[in-house]
């Protein structure tokens, strides 16, 4: 698909970001997970609010467009604990495009800000039975650790996947 682009996204595309959160995580963890964890999460994270705190915190957000409409997100930052890693902490992409290569262009995209800012990995957190893992494994990612984390009396079980650059 030549007819994407990635742009930066600033506090202008918040309600972007918000749509296309509310857009895509209803068919993409309705199976996995319960309402309530997916509304209280998607309130959380993808909250005007929410996601003004992360860019204020130093979250970077870019857009894949298509034919001038946003379809898909990516939210990243280098990760504190250790400078040479670029955590991916978003990405996600409308159903209807998905499989049209444009997951793969944001990951390229986050990899070229990585190696600018220094950092030689890149790091993302996956839900452990979210199919989303066999297309990072596609891109080069490996399980590096499995993870339990409480969120808000429920528990994310994440597998952590790094990615060599």
């Amino acid at each position: 698909m030549n007819d994407i682009t990635i742009q930066a996204a600033a506090t202008a595309d918040i309600p972007t970001i918000h749509r296309l959160a509310h857009e895509i995580w209803w068919p993409a963890y309705g199976g996995l997970l319960s309402p309530g964890q997916i509304s209280l999460m998607l309130e959380n994270i993808y909250s005007a609010d929410g996601l003004q705190q992360q860019m204020d915190a130093g979250q970077r957000f870019s857009l894949a467009i298509m034919e001038r409409t946003a379809v898909g997100f990516v939210g990243f930052r280098l990760k504190p604990s250790a400078t040479d890693i670029m955590r991916i902490e978003k990405l996600y992409i409308l159903p209807a495009v998905q499989g049209h290569g444009i997951g793969q262009r944001l990951i390229h995209h986050v990899a070229r800000h990585a190696l600018v800012a220094g950092a030689n990995c890149l790091e993302l957190n996956v839900y452990r039975y979210n199919p989303a893992k066999a297309f990072y494994e596609r891109q080069g990612f490996a399980v590096v650790e499995a993870v339990k984390i409480p969120y808000h009396g429920y528990v994310l079980d994440d597998y952590i996947m790094q990615k060599k650059l």
